[in-house]
């Protein structure tokens, strides 16, 4: 087993972790910023359940782009690796 083949699972496993963990957290804001409407309409404190929501939303979607980046790499040296690359 080669170090590149090492690295590209790397690339591969951090995508897919940090794709879906962002998809969960970025679901589990949204859902956090409909539970703080709700509180808000009904007259009950809502404040720090919005500010949680925000940074639960906004931790999603950061995971979603930084997990483009890793699998930006990974086919990037999948690509390297490939004898008929076309430089």
């Amino acid at each position: 087993m080669t170090p590149n083949s090492n690295s590209q699972r790397r690339l591969r496993a951090l995508w897919l972790a940090k794709g879906i963990g962002g998809l969960l957290c970025t679901g589990f804001g949204l859902s956090l910023f409909g539970e703080a409407l709700l509180r808000k309409g009904n007259g009950q404190s809502w404040f720090w359940l919005g500010t949680l929501c925000l940074i639960v939303f906004n931790f999603g979607l950061c995971l979603l782009f930084d997990s483009h980046n890793h699998q930006l790499d990974w086919q990037r040296q999948a690509k390297l690796r490939s004898p008929d690359t076309e430089f």
